[in-house]
Order: structure tokens, then sequence, then C-alpha cells
């Protein structure tokens, strides 16, 4: 998998500190413990990926006069849902109910009304969300019509990730130490030192940049018309490090 993508190390400007004789007396007095022959310097590496995954979330609002027939609806409505759901190759372990509420609807001011307006409830409405991680990315625009058209009236928060993202970083993360020392090596060129041992690695961040679609299709005559284009596009996993490397001389 992982040969079949094409890597782009994007070099970000770092951040050298050298650890000079009155700043390592200061560090010193200060019991920091900063030797004067050492140069810290912050490396980063990036890798672009195709997205093998995506996370949705898709539910059911019903409404009735009682909360016991609001619950029944909603519970007969989501329990069809789950069934259409995992037809389409969803496994148990990837459905995660993400929200379940009960609000009591309350009657609004009629216009032309006089006198003070006491609100009273009317209704409830129940509200099931479950979050999906859908593993067949191509499939997701055709089930997300699917959902719909079999009583889905919620569909919002979809997001793409990859499935497997910490083979991409290892192979990353060493790209980002190399950018470190070439980063030292360019800043002690000219000093007769260059850097030597790994002193200190302190990874400062993973990023993942995945693209976020927008997703608005509530009506079900909408969602039979066609199925929903949806593409995942590329992201981008990025490795932050901070090296402190041992000056050694440069002969």
């Amino acid at each position: 998998m992982f040969s079949s993508h094409k890597f782009s190390l994007a070099m970000v400007v770092g951040t050298i500190l050298f650890a000079s004789q009155q700043a390592h007396s200061q560090e010193h007095k200060g019991g920091s413990g900063m030797d004067k022959h050492t140069i810290i310097v912050t490396g980063s590496a990036e890798v672009k990926v195709k997205p093998d995954m995506a996370n949705i979330n898709v539910g059911v609002v019903t409404s009735a006069a009682t909360a016991a027939q609001a619950l029944a609806d909603n519970s007969a409505s989501m329990n069809a849902l789950f069934t259409v759901i995992k037809a389409q190759g969803v496994e148990e372990k990837d459905l995660r109910t993400s929200n379940l509420s009960v609000q009591p609807q309350y009657s609004q001011p009629q216009p032309g009304a006089r006198g003070e307006f006491v609100p009273r409830v009317v209704g409830y409405q129940v509200t099931n969300t479950v979050h999906v991680k859908v593993r067949q990315i191509d499939r997701l625009g055709a089930m997300l019509d699917i959902l719909i058209q079999n009583g889905a009236n919620q569909v919002y928060g979809i997001s793409f990730d990859v499935d497997k993202a910490e083979e991409f970083l290892d192979k990353v993360r060493g790209a980002a130490v190399a950018d470190a020392r070439r980063r030292a090596s360019l800043y002690c060129s000219g000093d007769r030192v260059k850097p030597g041992a790994v002193m200190h690695i302190e990874e400062q961040g993973v990023e993942g940049n995945f693209p976020q679609p927008m997703f608005d299709r509530g009506m079900r005559a909408m969602a039979a018309a066609s199925p929903a284009p949806v593409a995942g596009g590329e992201s981008t996993l990025t490795v932050r490090v901070r090296v402190v490397f041992q000056l050694e001389p440069d002969e």
C-alpha cells in the first residue's frame, strides 16, 4: 500500500539555538543543563496519501404527540436503518450511537393574538444518530443515497481518514529527523563543527489535513434523482520533531 503513493517532503523553517559559552553559563546556573557543544533544530516532513475510509453521522428525527410514541416511531425507523447500513457491508464494530435525545415541542404564539402567551407542550421530538465508519470509500456516495431513501433524514459530519496512518507516519518520522540534521549541517557550515550523535528527540506534533466535504440532501426525491458525488481527494500527514545534536569537530 505504501509503495503506491508518491511522497513529497516539505521542510519547515527550523528553530535553531546555538549554545554559546555565555548562554551555557546562564543555563547552567538556571539548572537546565544545556551543553554548549550542542545544537537544537526543528525538522519536519510530510507525506501525501489518498484517504481509504470515511466517517459519517446519519440518523432519524421523529415527532409525535407523546414521548412514548415518538420513541417508538424512532426506534422502528432506526432499526430499519441499521439493517440497511449493515446490508451495505458495514460491520457492527464500525457503528456507534453518537446522539440520542428526547425534546419537548412547545406551542408558538399566533400572529395577532392578545394577552400574555404561555407556551405549552404540544409534542415531543426524538433524535437518534449513529456514527458510521465506511471502509469502502468508493461506495460512499451511493451509500448515502440509499440511506436517505430508507429513512435517514439526518446526514452530517462527513470526513475522510487513513486506516493505517501510522505506517505512513513511520516513514516520514525518519525523514523529519533527516531534515533536522540537514538544517543543523547548514547552520554549522563554516564553523569547523558538524552535527554528530543525537542527544535527544522530541516529537512536537503529528498533523493530518483531510478534506471536509459538505453534504446536504434532506429530501428523498433529490437522493433518488442521482447518486451524491463524493470525492476523498488527497490528504497530508505531517510530522514535526525537535532534535538535539552533539557538535563534533569537522576536520
